[in-house]
C-alpha cells in the first residue's frame, strides 16, 4: 500500500467518522426542544457532499479552470446552506423575543421553531444525505486513486455497480456502521447491537470488493458462515422471547428482505459479472440501518410474534430465499456454474404458448429443485437448523428424547449429507437400499429391473424399523424434517397448529378431507409414475417429462419444491405440515406401518390424566394430535398413524405419567415373564406418579 493509498484511508475514516458523530448527534437531539443540533448535521452533510461531488468533478477532468470554478460552486454552496441555518436561529430569537421574558410561554414559542426539525422529513434528509455522501466519496475516491469506475458514456448503471461495489465504498460503510452503533450503543438495544454487528462484518466480507480469486473464495465462505450465525442467533433469541421489541422486528424482516436480494445478487454477480442488483440490495441494507438508527430512542414497544403470522411467513420467506441463493452461490464457487446447471436438467424454452408455459415451469422447477437438493445447501441448512436442534437438546429432560435429538443432527449429517453426497458414489448409490432409496422412490433414479431388489429393500428395511420402534425412525430422527421442524424457534412455532385457520381443521388424529384427497392425489401420482417408469426402462414405452423420468421428476418436485413451500408457510398450515396434510408419501407408508406395529404412547395411570387440568401432552405436540388427553383417559394409551413419536408431550406432562412403548417394552414383558402391563405398574409405582413435580412443564 503507498503513502497516497493510506492517506486515502485515513481521509475515507475522518469523514465516515464524522458522519457517524453527525448521526449520533441527530438521534440524541431531534427530537429535543431547544436543539438546534438537526439543521447543525444538515448543513455538515450538505458541505460534505458538495466537497466529494467537486473532487469527483475535478478528477475526472482536471485543470485549474475546473478547480477555481469548484472554489466559487462550494462557497456559494456554503453560504446557501448556512442562511436557512441562521434564520432558523433569528427565527428562534425572534419568537422568544415576543413573549414576555422569563415566562413559559417565551420558552415555548422559541422551542417551537427549533423542535419543527424532529419530524421525519428531516430524518429523512439526513439518511438521504449520508447516502449520498457515501456515493461520491467513494466515486471520489477511486478516481484518486487512478481507478476509473466506468469509461464514459456506459450509461449510468455501470457506473452505479462499479462505485457501490467497491471496497472504497463497501469497507467505509461497514466502519461507519460499525462505530455509530458503537456511539449509539446506550440508545440500542442488546440484541439489535448484536445484529448490526453482524451485519457490518457481512457488508466488509462482500465478494465483489476485490476482483481476485482468493478474495472472492474467502468472502463468499466466510459472509455465508458470519449470515447462517446471525440467523442462528436471531432465531434462538426470538425463541427465547415471545415478546420482541417493535424496532428489533421491523429491522430483522427489512434485513433479512435486504440480505435476500444482496444473495441473489450476488448469485448473479456470480454468472454475469453484474453487481447492479448487489448494489441496490447493498444500498437498501444501509437504508434499513439508517432508518433503525435515526429512530433509536433508547425505548421501544413490545409485540408477541406469534400474534402477527404475516410476519413470521414475511421472515420465513426472507430466510428462505437468501439461504436458496447462498446455496446456489456455494455450488457454484465449489463445483461451477455449469456444473449447477447440468444438474438441473434444463430445456429451451419453446412452442407455443402451452409450450412456452410448460418448459417454463419444468425449468424453474429443475432449477430450484437443483439448488435445495444440491449437496451445499444441504450443508448450510443442516449447520442452521442443527444448532438450533442442539440448543433444544439442552432443554429436554428426558434422556431418551435428548438421545433422540442428537442422533437427529448425527443422522441429518451422515445420511443426508455425506453419505449420498460425498463418500458414496452417484452410480452406486441406487443399488444401495434405504440410503441410495432414502424417500422411498425417484431417488435412485428410473425403476429399473435391475434395481428392483434395492427399492423393495428399502420398504422392507424402512418399514421393519417402523413396525418395530414406530414412525419416529424416519420421520423424527432419519428425514431432514426431524432437524428442519425440532430447532428451538421452529418447535416454538406449532402454537400455529392451533391459531391458524388451516392448521385448526388438521389437529387430532382424525383424518380430514384435505388430508385424505393430498393423500390419494400424491399415491395416484406415485403408483402411475413407477408404472411408467419401469415400462420406460423396459423399452415397452418412451413417456418422460421433457426427458426426465417421471419418478425422478415427482421427488424434486414434491422434495426439492412443495417441502419448501409447506415449510416456508407454518403461520397458515401449522408444524409439521408433511404429516398434517398427507402429501410425503414416504412419510405416510412409515407412519401407517407404525400405526400396525409396537409404537404407542402410554400412561401410568389414567386417573392421573382425568384430573388433569392442563392437558399440557396435547398442548406440547408439534403434529397437533389434540385428542391425546382422550385417549389416555379412556384406554391408557394412544396410538395415531399420526404420531410420530416426537416425544414433546412425554416432556411435557407435570407428573410424569407418559412414557414412549415399541418393541423394547414389548421384550421387557416378556422376558419378565408377566407381559408388559406388569413392568409398566411396577415401574410406576417405582415412580410415584400421581403428584406433579415441583419444576415447570415443558412446553
Amino acid at each position: 500500500m503507498t503513502p497516497g493509498d493510506l492517506l486515502l484511508w485515513a481521509l475515507a475514516a475522518s469523514m465516515a467518522s464524522v458522519i457517524s458523530y453527525s448521526l449520533k448527534w441527530t438521534v440524541e437531539n431531534r427530537n429535543r426542544a431547544g436543539s438546534l443540533a438537526v439543521p447543525l448535521v444538515v448543513f455538515v452533510l450538505v458541505m460534505m457532499l458538495s466537497m466529494v461531488v467537486s473532487a469527483v468533478v475535478y478528477f475526472s477532468a482536471p485543470s485549474l479552470g475546473t478547480l477555481v470554478d469548484l472554489v466559487v460552486v462550494n462557497m456559494i454552496v456554503m453560504g446557501g446552506g448556512a442562511l436557512p441555518f441562521v434564520l432558523v436561529i433569528f427565527r428562534s430569537l425572534l419568537a422568544e423575543e415576543g413573549s414576555p421574558p422569563g415566562t413559559a410561554t417565551q420558552v415555548d414559542a422559541g422551542a417551537k421553531v427549533r423542535r419543527s426539525w424532529g419530524g421525519p422529513g428531516p430524518a429523512a434528509a439526513v439518511v438521504t444525505l449520508v447516502l449520498l455522501n457515501e456515493f461520491f466519496m467513494g466515486w471520489a475516491f477511486q478516481l484518486a486513486g487512478g481507478t476509473f469506475p466506468a469509461a464514459p458514456g456506459q450509461g449510468f448503471v455501470p457506473l452505479f455497480s462499479a462505485v457501490v461495489s467497491s471496497y472504497w465504498f463497501l469497507f467505509t460503510m461497514a466502519f461507519e456502521m460499525a462505530f455509530t452503533a458503537f456511539l449509539l450503543r446506550k440508545e440500542i438495544s442488546s440484541a439489535l447491537l448484536v445484529v448490526i454487528a453482524f451485519q457490518a462484518a457481512v457488508m466488509f466480507l462482500s465478494p465483489p470488493a476485490f476482483v481476485n480469486p482468493g478474495w472472492v473464495t474467502a468472502s463468499v465462505f466466510g459472509s455465508s458462515i458470519l449470515m447462517i450465525l446471525l440467523f442462528i442467533y436471531a432465531f434462538e433469541h426470538l425463541a427465547k422471547n415471545p415478546m420482541v421489541g417493535r424496532t428489533l422486528s421491523r429491522y430483522l424482516i427489512l434485513l433479512f428482505g435486504a440480505y435476500a436480494a444482496m444473495m441473489a445478487g450476488l448469485f448473479i454477480w456470480e454468472l454475469s459479472s453484474s453487481a447492479f442488483l448487489f448494489s441496490l440490495s447493498i444500498l437498501a441494507e444501509m437504508g434499513v440501518y439508517l432508518g433503525v438508527v435515526m429512530g433509536a430512542d433508547g425505548a421501544t414497544s413490545m409485540k408477541s410474534w406469534k400474534s402477527d403470522p404475516w410476519w413470521v411467513l414475511g421472515v420465513l420467506t426472507a430466510l428462505f430465499v437468501g439461504e436458496f441463493f447462498m446455496g446456489a452461490l456455494l455450488d457454484a464457487q465449489v463445483s461451477g456454474t455449469q456444473a449447477l446447471f447440468a444438474t438441473a436438467s434444463l430445456v429451451p424454452i419453446s412452442g407455443g404458448a402451452i409450450g412456452l408455459l410448460s418448459s417454463s415451469v419444468f425449468d424453474f422447477l429443475g432449477f430450484f429443485s437443483a439448488v435445495t437438493l444440491s449437496p451445499w445447501f444441504l450443508v448450510m441448512m443442516g449447520a442452521e437448523m442443527g444448532a438450533l436442534v442442539f440448543f433444544r437438546m439442552r432443554e429436554v429432560r428426558e434422556l431418551e428424547t435428548r438421545v433422540r435429538l442428537g442422533m437427529v443432527i448425527v443422522a441429518y449429517g451422515v445420511y443426508t449429507v455425506l453419505l449420498p453426497n460425498f463418500l458414496i458414489p452417484g452410480s452406486a448409490l441406487p443399488k444401495i437400499p434405504f440410503i441410495g432409496w432414502n424417500m422411498g422412490v425417484g431417488t435412485g433414479g428410473p425403476v429399473a429391473p435391475a434395481l428392483l431388489v434395492a427399492l423393495v429393500g428399502t420398504y422392507v428395511f424402512s418399514g421393519a424399523l417402523s413396525f418395530l420402534f414406530g414412525a419416529r425412525q424416519f420421520c423424527s430422527m432419519f428425514c431432514s424434517a426431524a432437524l428442519m421442524y425440532q430447532g428451538t424457534f421452529y418447535d416454538s412455532m406449532k402454537s400455529f397448529n392451533r391459531t391458524s385457520a388451516i392448521g385448526r381443521k388438521l389437529l387430532t388424529s382424525r383424518l380430514s378431507d384435505l388430508y385424505k384427497a393430498v393423500f390419494s392425489l400424491v399415491w395416484v401420482s406415485l403408483i402411475a409414475a413407477v408404472v411408467v417408469s419401469y415400462l420406460d426402462s423396459t423399452g415397452v414405452a418412451r413417456l418422460y417429462v421433457f426427458g426426465t423420468d417421471p419418478t425422478v421428476f415427482l421427488y424434486t418436485f414434491y422434495f426439492g419444491f412443495l417441502w419448501y413451500i409447506v415449510f416456508v408457510t407454518i403461520p397458515f398450515v401449522g408444524t409439521y405440515g408433511c404429516v398434517t396434510l398427507g402429501w410425503c408419501h414416504w412419510g405416510t407408508f412409515n407412519q401407517i406401518v407404525s400405526r400396525l406395529g409396537f409404537f404407542k404412547l402410554k400412561v401410568r395411570d389414567p386417573n392421573v390424566c382425568v384430573t388433569c387440568e392442563t392437558k399440557d401432552c396435547a398442548k406440547a405436540c408439534p403434529v397437533g394430535l389434540t385428542d391425546m388427553p382422550g385417549s389416555f383417559m379412556a384406554k391408557g394409551e394412544y396410538k395415531s398413524s399420526k404420531c410420530i413419536g416426537v416425544g414433546d408431550c412425554v416432556g411435557a406432562c407435570p407428573y410424569s405419567n407418559e412414557y414412549f412403548f415399541d418393541v423394547r417394552g414389548w421384550l421387557r414383558g416378556r422376558s419378565k415373564g408377566g407381559g408388559g402391563a406388569m413392568v409398566d405398574l411396577d415401574f410406576t409405582l417405582s415412580r410415584g406418579v400421581g403428584q406433579p413435580e415441583s419444576r415447570p412443564a415443558v412446553s
